[in-house]
């Protein structure tokens, strides 16, 4: 049977024959005989490789301290994007009187470790509320919760829990705007 005719025929034999649940994992040749896909990948190498310890040495990544991260509920490291750290846990110009960067970051994480109790998936997101002035550079991700109180913000935040590098498969959570990947 060629590939193709595979794909189009959806019968519980040819599934059960060749263990097809929608992806083939293999080709099947002409002679009947059975051809990993993935043998056809082996000789590629990749263009380039941008780790995660060059994207923290670089600024793009913050690692948030794990003493902190643990204080929260969370067991692994834990690394915000730099637009993430940049507007929501820095003090904002005219705030620094009664919020504090620990506080801030604190909340970020705290609602995510809340959030992530009650999800089985590695893609999460998840809201928190945020004080930010009103100098109108809201964002999609951010919606006005009290209209009497244009400061404080919903803020919705993405978190993935993937393999903290290429080369090192521990888990770790990134946490992101939704636009971000």
């Amino acid at each position: 049977m060629h590939p193709v005719d595979l794909i189009r025929d959806s019968s519980i034999v040819v599934r059960q024959k060749f263990k097809f649940n929608g992806v083939p994992d293999a080709i099947i040749s002409p002679q009947g005989k059975r051809r990993s896909i993935m043998n056809d990948f082996k000789s590629l190498k990749p263009i380039s490789v941008y780790s995660t310890k060059q994207a923290v040495d670089d600024g793009f990544l913050i690692q948030v301290d794990q003493k902190i991260s643990k204080e929260a509920g969370i067991r692994h490291p834990v690394y915000l994007t730099r637009s993430v750290w940049d507007k929501y846990v820095e003090v904002p110009i005219g705030m620094e009187g009664y919020q504090d960067q620990g506080g801030r970051l604190w909340d970020v994480l705290f609602m995510f470790a809340y959030f992530a109790r009650k999800e089985s998936s590695s893609h999460l997101l998840f809201k928190l509320l945020v004080q930010l002035p009103d100098t109108g550079d809201w964002e999609q991700n951010e919606k006005v919760t009290d209209r009497s109180n244009r400061l404080l913000r919903e803020v919705t935040l993405k978190g993935l829990i993937t393999a903290r590098d290429f080369d090192d498969p521990s888990p770790a959570i990134f946490i992101m705007k939704p636009s971000e990947d």
